[in-house]
């Protein structure tokens, strides 16, 4: 089991809102699997989950200029080990 970084407890696999907020746009993934503290709330993403965030800000960002709100589909059991 991961433990978080800024308190010790254990983390937990949840699904969280990621949002990312551009200088031209507000991005917002819906649904992304997460490790989250049971106890402070801090939230991390894995190295996978992260580059799929880069590639789908980096997308949107080109495409829009104000707001864009995607789901995300990916699996927990598939990415989160």
């Amino acid at each position: 089991m991961f433990k978080c970084i800024e308190c010790g407890h254990d983390l937990i696999n949840k699904n969280r809102t990621y949002v990312a907020n551009l200088d031209n746009c507000v991005i917002i993934v819906k649904n992304v699997p997460a490790l989250v503290c049971e106890h402070c709330n801090e939230v991390y993403y894995t190295d996978e989950i992260s580059e799929k965030l880069e590639k789908i800000t980096l997308k949107l960002k080109e495409l829009i200029n104000d707001v864009a709100v995607v789901e995300a589909v990916v699996e927990f059991e598939d990415k989160i080990a």
